[in-house]
C-alpha cells in the first residue's frame, strides 16, 4: 500500500523566499545601476557645461578689452570732428577702423541648449542650479540681440556712409584685427551732423556691451560655482 508523502513546507518556503529575495535584489541592482548611469550622465553634462562656461568667461574679458578700444577710438574721432577749425580734418585711418569695428561675445551654450531641448535639464538634482540654467538663455538673448543689431548697424548703415563719403578704403583697411598691408594712414573727413550722429549711435552700442557683458560674466561665474559644488569640486 502506497504511503502518502509529506509536503516539505519548510523547504518550499525557503526556496520561495530565496526566489523572492533574488527577484527583489535584481530589481534593486537594476535600479541602482540606472541611478548610477543617470548620475554619470549628469556629471558628464555638468562637466561639459563647465568647460563651455569657463571658456566663454575668459573670452568675455578679451571682448570687453576690444570694445573698450573701439569706444575710445570713436570718442577720439568724435572729438577731432567737433574741434575741427576748417571744413575738413585729417583723421587717422585707425580711428575710422574703430568706427566700423564690432565684436560679439559668442557665449557657448550648446550643451545647455541640448539639455533644454531634450528635457534632460529637469533631471538635474540641484533645484537652484536647474533654475539658473533654465533662465540663462533668456538673460543672454537680451545681450546677443543688441550685439547683432550693432553688427548690422556697422556693416550696413555705417559702412554705407563711409562708402558714400569716400572713406571706406581707409576704414576697412584699418579695421581692428584685419591687419591689411599698406593700410591708409589717414583720410580727409568732412565733419557733419550725420557722421557725428552715426558715431554717437556706435557709442551707445559700445556702452550697452560694456555694461551688460560684465553681468553675463558674473552669471557664468555663478553657474560655474554651482556646478563645482554639484560635482564636489573645491574652489
Amino acid at each position: 500500500m502506497n504511503q502518502s508523502r509529506r509536503i516539505p513546507w519548510k523547504r518550499l518556503a525557503a526556496e520561495g523566499f530565496v526566489v523572492v529575495v533574488s527577484i527583489l535584489l535584481a530589481f534593486a541592482i537594476d535600479a541602482w545601476w540606472d541611478g548610477y548611469q543617470e548620475d554619470r550622465r549628469e556629471a558628464r553634462q555638468l562637466v561639459a557645461m563647465r568647460e563651455e562656461f569657463s571658456a566663454s568667461s575668459v573670452a568675455i574679458d578679451e571682448v570687453l578689452e576690444a570694445i573698450e578700444r573701439h569706444a575710445n577710438g570713436v570718442d577720439e574721432l568724435m572729438s577731432l570732428l567737433k574741434s575741427a577749425e576748417s571744413d575738413s580734418v585729417q583723421v587717422p585711418g585707425q580711428l575710422l577702423g574703430y568706427a566700423i569695428g564690432w565684436r560679439t561675445s559668442d557665449v557657448s551654450t550648446s550643451t545647455l541648449d541640448t539639455l533644454i531641448a531634450s528635457g534632460d535639464l529637469n533631471q538635474i538634482d540641484n533645484e537652484n542650479l536647474r533654475r539658473d540654467l533654465a533662465g540663462f538663455p533668456a538673460f543672454l538673448l537680451n545681450v546677443t540681440e543688441d550685439e547683432l543689431m550693432a553688427m548690422e548697424f556697422a556693416e550696413s548703415t555705417m559702412a554705407s556712409f563711409m562708402a558714400r563719403e569716400g572713406l571706406a578704403e581707409a576704414a576697412y583697411s584699418n579695421r581692428p584685427g584685419l591687419d591689411w598691408p599698406n593700410a591708409s594712414e589717414s583720410a580727409t573727413v568732412v565733419p557733419s551732423a550725420e557722421f557725428l550722429g552715426l558715431l554717437m549711435a556706435r557709442r551707445v552700442h559700445f556702452n550697452f556691451s560694456l555694461r551688460q557683458l560684465p553681468l553675463v560674466k558674473t552669471y557664468l561665474e555663478d553657474l560655474i560655482a554651482q556646478i563645482d559644488a554639484a560635482l564636489g569640486i573645491e574652489g
